[in-house]
Formats: C-alpha cells, sequence, structure tokens
C-alpha cells in the first residue's frame, strides 16, 4: 500500500470515479457527525478569515483499483473512509445550491471542477457512486433534482448543509461562504492510501473499519457475501439481495435483518448457535462456497427465501390461510421470538410442498399453547432458547404437528398438563405473570370464546385489565367478601390477583375500589361477553371467584391443547395432595412440625414451611416450629379482633409453658401421621431429625426462592434441592439469594480476595455459571473447568457439551430425584470446595 497526505481538491481532480463497494454499508452519519464535521469547518474558516494557516486532519481514504482502471479510467474503490468522503461531496451539492442563489455559474464550476466527469456518459459521469440502496439519492443530488428523491440519509446530511449555510451567510461578508468552500477542499487535511492491484481490498477493509460507526453482523455478512462475487455482485444484489433487505428494513427496520441473519444460523446449526457469532457463522458457511459463485448465489437466494418467512412472521396479515394467519398473530403479539427457528422450519416444509396449511397452523397452535401454559402457570423463561433451537431439527414430512407436540411434550419442556393449568388459574397471581401484553393477549383470548370466536371489539390500546374485586380491601368489600363467614383479608390476598377475579374494561380507572354493586351496574354497560358473565352473580366472593375460575380453566384448557402425557415419561411427583392431606389429619388438640410433615411427603421443612404459609389451610395452625413456638404474627388475618396462632391452638387443649412452647407429649409424628393417613406399609424410619425451621424468619428471597421450588418442582425436587442446601450448610454455610422474578440460591465461598460459586440452584434448574468461574483462578485454566464440566456429566442424565464452556449450561433439578444424579452433584460440590481451599491458601 502506498500512503500520501492530500486534500479533497487534489483526491477528486482530474476525471476520478470513486465507487463504493456493496461490502460496504449504506451512508448512514447522523447529527452528531455532521455537526461535529461542521464545527471543525467553520473554526477553520475562521482561522482563515484571520490570517492563520492551519488545517485539520479527518481522517483516511483507503482506495483499490477499480475494474474498470486503465490509463484512460481512473477508477477506484472506496475500501474505507466511504463516510466522510460521502459527506464532503454532499457538503458540496449543497454549498453549490446555496451560491447558485446570488450567482448561477456556481451551478457549472462546481459540478464540472468536483462533483461529475462532463464528458463521460451514464454511471460514469459521477465522480462518486454510492452503493446501490444511496445511489438514487446521490445522483439526485448531485443533479441538483429536488422532487423529493434526495431521500434518506443522504437527504438529511444535504438538508443540514443547506441549514448551517443559510444560517452562516453574512451580506456584509461577500467572502464568508467561499471560505467555506476554501476550507472543505483545501484545508480538511485527509491521508490517502492506494491498495496495490490484486491485494485482497475486503480483508484490509476488515482489518481499518474499527473505528466510527460499528458495522452490525448484517453489515459484515453482507460485506463477506459481495466480496465472495467478484463478478457477479451487481446482479446477485438486484435480483435477491436488495428486495429482501428493502422491504424488511422499510416494513419492519433494521433489527429486522439482523433477526434473520440470526435465525438462519440456528435453523443451520441448532441449539449450538449463539448472538454474538452470527457473523462468524454466517463467514463459515459461505467458506464452504468459497471459489464457486453459483453457491454463493444459492446462499443468498436462500437468505431471500428465509426474509418472506421472517415477513409472515412479523406481519402475519400477509399469510393467506386464515387460522395460520390468526395463530401467527397471536404469537408475533405474545413477541415469541424463541419460538421463530421453529415458525420458520414449519413455513419453510410448507413452501416445499412437505406439509400442509392445516398442519402448519395445528403445530403453531401446540407452540401457542406451550407458551400461554407456561405463563399462566409461573414456569420460567430460561430454557425456551434452547427448547426452539433443537425443535427445527426435528421436523420433517407432514406429520409436523404431532412431532411439535411430542417434543413439547417432555416433563423436562415444562409443558403443564389441564390438570396443573386448572390449579394455577385457581391460585396462582395471573396479574403478575408474564408481560403486561401477554396477560391482555390471554384475557383477550378468552374473551373471544365467550364472543363464539369473534375479536374482542375494544383495541389493544384502550382494553385495560379490570380487578372485580379490588386490589385495595375497602370497608364495602370486606362486607362483601364476609357474608359466607369467610375472613374478608385472606380471600382478598389468597384471590385478588388470580385469573377468576379479572376481567377487560376500557374504563378501569373509573371503577377502582367502587363496592360491587355500582361496580357490576357499570360492567353491565360492557360489550363484552366474558364480562357479561360475571355481572349475572349477585355477589362476587370466594365462591363466585372460584367458579368463574374453574369456567375459565374449561375454556382454557379448550384453546390451548395440552401435551402428550404420554410422551411426558417419568416425572417426580409436583402434587401437594399427601402434605395437605397430612395437614388435614393433625387431630384436635395436637400439633406438629413442618419437619415431621416433611417426612411424610418426601420433601423438606423448609419448602414445606413456605408453601403452607402461602396455602393456607383450615388446620394449617397446628403446624409449628420445632421448638413449639407459635408464630410471631399474632394474627394470619390481619384482623385486629382475630385469634392468634397460640389462642387458637390453646383454645384446642394445647398447653403452652411460661416460654411459649407447645407441650412436647402433644405432638404428632411422621409416624404417627402416616398411621392416620394409613399409608402403604406405614412408616417405620425413626423420628425424623429436629429442624429450626420458621418461614417466618426468612427473608423476602429467601421466601420467593423456596415458596417458587415448592411450587414449579413439587415435594421431590424440593426435597433433593434442600439436600443440596443442607450439605452446604453444613460444609460452608453461605449463600446469596436473588432478587429477581425467578428465585434463585447461590451457595458460595467467601475467599481472601474473591468469592466463589459452583452453581446457582433455582426453583427448576441448576445452572454452571462457566463465565463467572473462569474470571477466578484456578478455574480460569480451562482444564479445571472441563474437568467440573466431565465431574458433572457422570450423573445421570446430564449432558453438558463442550461448546458450553463459556457459558451458562443448566440442566433440570428433577434429574437430581436420581440418587445417582444427587451423589455426583455433591462430590463436585465437595471437589469444587477442596479446589478452592487448595488455592486460597497455596
Amino acid at each position: 500500500m502506498k500512503a500520501e497526505e492530500t486534500t479533497l481538491r487534489k483526491l477528486i481532480g482530474g476525471e476520478q470515479q470513486f465507487i463504493v463497494p456493496l461490502y460496504q454499508r449504506t451512508y448512514s452519519w447522523g447529527f452528531g457527525q455532521l455537526d461535529t464535521l461542521w464545527t471543525d469547518v467553520e473554526n477553520q474558516a475562521r482561522a482563515l478569515a484571520a490570517g492563520r494557516s492551519s488545517s485539520h486532519f479527518l481522517g483516511s481514504t483507503v482506495l483499490a483499483p477499480g475494474p474498470e482502471l486503465s490509463p484512460s479510467i481512473s477508477q477506484w474503490v472506496v475500501v474505507d473512509g466511504q463516510q466522510r468522503l460521502t459527506t464532503l461531496m454532499i457538503a458540496l451539492c449543497a454549498l453549490r445550491d446555496h451560491m447558485a442563489a446570488e450567482n448561477p455559474m456556481h451551478v457549472e464550476r462546481i459540478n464540472e471542477l468536483h462533483l461529475i466527469n462532463k464528458f463521460k456518459q451514464g454511471p460514469m459521469r459521477y465522480r462518486l457512486l454510492p452503493t446501490q440502496v444511496d445511489r438514487a439519492a446521490m445522483i439526485a443530488c448531485i443533479d441538483g433534482d429536488r422532487d423529493g428523491r434526495i431521500s434518506g440519509a443522504i437527504g438529511d446530511a444535504y438538508k443540514f448543509f443547506c441549514s448551517k449555510l443559510v444560517g452562516f451567510d453574512d451580506p456584509a461578508d461577500p467572502h464568508k461562504v467561499s471560505r467555506i468552500e476554501e476550507v472543505i477542499l483545501d484545508r480538511l487535511a485527509l491521508v490517502q492510501i492506494v491498495v496495490e492491484k490484486g491485494d485482497n481490498a475486503f480483508r484490509i477493509f476488515e482489518s481499518l473499519n474499527n473505528t466510527g460507526l460499528p458495522l452490525s453482523p448484517v453489515d459484515l455478512i453482507r460485506n463477506y457475501v459481495f466480496m465472495c462475487l467478484p463478478t457477479r455482485g451487481e446482479e446477485v444484489y438486484r435480483k435477491h439481495w436488495f428486495p429482501f433487505q428493502e422491504r424488511l428494513q422499510r416494513e419492519h427496520g433494521t433489527k429486522a435483518l439482523e433477526t434473520l441473519m440470526y435465525q438462519v444460523l440456528v435453523l443451520k446449526r441448532g441449539e449450538e448457535a449463539t448472538y454474538a457469532d452470527t457473523y462468524l457463522g454466517h463467514q463459515e458457511m459461505l467458506q464452504e462456497a468459497t471459489g464457486d459463485e453459483a453457491a454463493v448465489e444459492a446462499y443468498v437466494a436462500e437468505l431471500a427465501r428465509r426474509a418472506r418467512h421472517l415477513e409472515l412472521i412479523l406481519d402475519p396479515a400477509k399469510e393467506q390461510h386464515a387460522s395460520t394467519r390468526k395463530h401467527l398473530a397471536f404469537l408475533n403479539e405474545w413477541r415469541a421470538t424463541t419460538a421463530y427457528p421453529a415458525i420458520m422450519r414449519l413455513l419453510e416444509l410448507r413452501e416445499d410442498g412437505a406439509t400442509s396449511d392445516e398442519e402448519v397452523a395445528s403445530a403453531l397452535s401446540y407452540i401457542e399453547s406451550f407458551l400461554v401454559r407456561r405463563m399462566i402457570t409461573g414456569v420460567t423463561t430460561k430454557n425456551l432458547n434452547r427448547i426452539f433451537q433443537r425443535l427445527p431439527g426435528r421436523l420433517s414430512g407432514d406429520s409436523v404437528a404431532e412431532t411439535v407436540r411430542t417434543e413439547l411434550s417432555p416433563i423436562r419442556q415444562y409443558w403443564p398438563t389441564d390438570e396443573e393449568l386448572r390449579d394455577a388459574i385457581r391460585t396462582n397471581a395471573f396479574y403478575w405473570r408474564g408481560q403486561s401484553g401477554q396477560r391482555k393477549l390471554v384475557l383477550r383470548r378468552l374473551a373471544e370464546a365467550f364472543n363464539g370466536g369473534e375479536p374482542v371489539v375494544l383495541t389493544s390500546k384502550k382494553i385495560t385489565i379490570e380487578h372485580v374485586m379490588p386490589q385495595h380491601l375497602t370497608d364495602a368489600w370486606r362486607a362483601e367478601l364476609s357474608v359466607d363467614g369467610e375472613d374478608p383479608a385472606r380471600t382478598h390476598r389468597e384471590l385478588v390477583h388470580t385469573l377468576g377475579n379479572l376481567t377487560l374494561t376500557a374504563y378501569n380507572s373509573e371503577l377502582g375500589d367502587m363496592p360491587y354493586g355500582e361496580k357490576r351496574t357499570r360492567l353491565g354497560q360492557t360489550g363484552i361477553a366474558m364480562t357479561h358473565a360475571i355481572v349475572q352473580q349477585e355477589r362476587w366472593s370466594r365462591a363466585e371467584i372460584l367458579a368463574r375460575a374453574d369456567d375459565l380453566a374449561d375454556r382454557a384448557i379448550a384453546l390451548w391443547p395440552g401435551p402428550d402425557e404420554q410422551a411426558r415419561g417419568a416425572t417426580p411427583r409436583r402434587d401437594w395432595t399427601l402434605l395437605h392431606d397430612a395437614v388435614a389429619a393433625i387431630p384436635f388438640g395436637t400439633w406438629t412440625t413442618y419437619a415431621e410433615l416433611a417426612e411424610v411427603a418426601g420433601s423438606a421443612p423448609m419448602p414445606v414451611a413456605v408453601h403452607l404459609s402461602t396455602t393456607p389451610l383450615p388446620t394449617s395452625h397446628r403446624v409449628l416450629p420445632s421448638d413449639g413456638t407459635a408464630p410471631k404474627e399474632e394474627s394470619r388475618s390481619g384482623d385486629e379482633d382475630a385469634l392468634s396462632t397460640r389462642e387458637i391452638l390453646a383454645g384446642e387443649g394445647v398447653h403452652f409453658d411460661g416460654n411459649g412452647q407447645a407441650a412436647p407429649n402433644q405432638r404428632i409424628t411422621a409416624v404417627e401421621l402416616a398411621e392416620l393417613l394409613q399409608l402403604p406399609d406405614g412408616m417405620e424410619s425413626p423420628p425424623s431429625q429436629t429442624y429450626d425451621v420458621d418461614p417466618s424468619t426468612l427473608t423476602e428471597h429467601q421466601h420467593r426462592f423456596y415458596r417458587q421450588l415448592g411450587e414449579r418442582g413439587g415435594p421431590d425436587v424440593a426435597r433433593v434441592v434442600s439436600d443440596v442446601v443442607d450439605w452446604w450448610t453444613e460444609h460452608v454455610g453461605t449463600f446469596w439469594y436473588g432478587s429477581s422474578a425467578t428465585g434463585r440460591c447461590t451457595p458460595y465461598i467467601h475467599g481472601s480476595s474473591s468469592d466463589y460459586w459452583m452453581l446457582n440452584l433455582y426453583p427448576e434448574v441448576t445452572e454452571i455459571p462457566f463465565p463467572s468461574l473462569k474470571l477466578r483462578a484456578p478455574f480460569d485454566d480451562p482444564g479445571k473447568r472441563e474437568e467440573l464440566r466431565s465431574r458433572l456429566n457422570d450423573a445421570p442424565g446430564v449432558e453438558i457439551p463442550e461448546s458450553k464452556l463459556d457459558l451458562r449450561p443448566n440442566f433440570p433439578n428433577s434429574l437430581l430425584t436420581n440418587n445417582g444424579a444427587l451423589d455426583v452433584l455433591i462430590s463436585t460440590l465437595d471437589w469444587f470446595v477442596h479446589e478452592v481451599k487448595k488455592h486460597e491458601t497455596s
């Protein structure tokens, strides 16, 4: 390469042409860059007026010989510096038009000296030809065509300079604007670097382009594609690339192009694909076609086809098949981006004739159900990417709907059954599930079930979610809820945010805490049949809310079909019925502990305690911490007149000593509870170990973790995760509990200069945070991390691929119900502790 300092006048002088290649990004300077340049130009103009000799270094311009370069044609490819070169040429156009208002001869002068090659024809006439996207706007700018064709970023830059020149001009100083011309042409220093013929211009561009506006993965992929098309680039760009790029950008923005490139990579690589490696992944795909322009064109044609599929996802109105269109619209509004790979594969199979419209619609209905049921029941979204990255590789042939259902049904995928969905609708705080738009979408779809499938008439912006029983418990509502002898505070606490108490309305702010009688009248004015079903009720209390929840559950089950339960495989028991039965069996005048109940239910004391604290049962007051002390709170209902737990138990005949501890001889053991329940073969285990468990002493974050562990994993999973926590408590004893919506427990070691942790325990999965490990010795050694991966992979069912050594792989906690898997995890923790201590003492 040859480098020399130059100016714009020298660079573009004579009959030159500068071509911005297809691998360059479109013109993208905005106000910030333009304003900085103008400030520099103004400063130089003032220096010139004051007689000071100075210049401003603007940057480098890297040029390579153009395809038409010859002794008679001076044509150059702009490898680097096209943004500043294009900006300066736009500034000359604006300067020309400003000066022409006083003297039209400036048009011909500036054009022939700087903007055009007067004696050339066609495209060769223009000294700068940007990429095809910008070419029409730039030609319009040079030709002085102002009929709306100077558009986009080039049009914005032209208007910027026109405006600045008007403000800068001064009739009292006739040379003021001419000094701007001199500055642009002669006092902005450039370094011109000329690439020798035969050098790889794209490689040079790739190494140089590390300043200015960063290139997106789409820019880099486009660059690489057209580097691979030295002779057919123009044709392929015009035929394939430009049409889909233009449509996606115009209708859905630049991010849609990035989404396309990532989805194509996922379809190629499955769960090994990562967003960060989008460019490298496509580069590797293109390397397979190196030297074969026909293969590269086929790759671009395939991108164009995938773009059509993505357009249907982003704009479902373009879909012709009604049922498919309805499901695509739902998934689009749901923002189900993680499901895009599977949807694109389904649309590909349909286009290839391998499956039908009806099969695709049915498959989409299963995907929709999978997402909706998980949201309603509170299943984490953490593993959705992996699930839907893996799914496309399983889809082929014409039975895609059943394949989707079968692949999503295993228990590790967490697709809630009808029973689990029904229970969640009755008990879960739906109002806090998922995203706001998703909650409204679920309610709108349920409302359509009342309307015979007809869309809800209210617009998505106007519609809001209304709590029939309000979020604030007023005296009027206390009276409403206590008619049947129910505790109004408890009813409110347990049911206010459940689906049975929610509906849709267009005037939420007007209803507020209004008593039911008044609210019923107002709700009766709505056109939504789902809300009409509420106003048919004379009262609105626990019975009515639960009855409505059951009705909504029936409709939800019909709308969103459940998993294939035969394909679910063996599953740990998530049902707490045995625990509830044990609590109900505690005799009058006796008490028991959380530890005894955990032994009967096959769980652990802490999850049992938290479960009972959030699932009130008629006899749960008979369950106390291991020391027999009644809870500190004086009233479980929040009612000042209500009896305390100790007073209730004393009224039932349980005796308390001077320290407030219940009489040990009135305590029911796990063996006695098992006999009362007539469990098969009884229980012959010795009395359970004493645990100090009191849910009222837990922090908010601890409580959330154990509550979600019980809700989502059930007794078996809660037991084995608690075993891990108990082991760490005994051997180390320090934990962090996460503050996000999904609970997290992180056992850690506090070292002399750093903290160490091997895993994060979530309610449903155990995560191995390799990125955190690699920052801390001795696990900054790849060999140590590989040993950790190898040890964990000894556990039955755990398969952490080598490619995840820099990521955060996880495995379902349900695997730990296999004693072998639990033993491996505990032994790996023991090894981890040993390695940390060895490093700390070295």
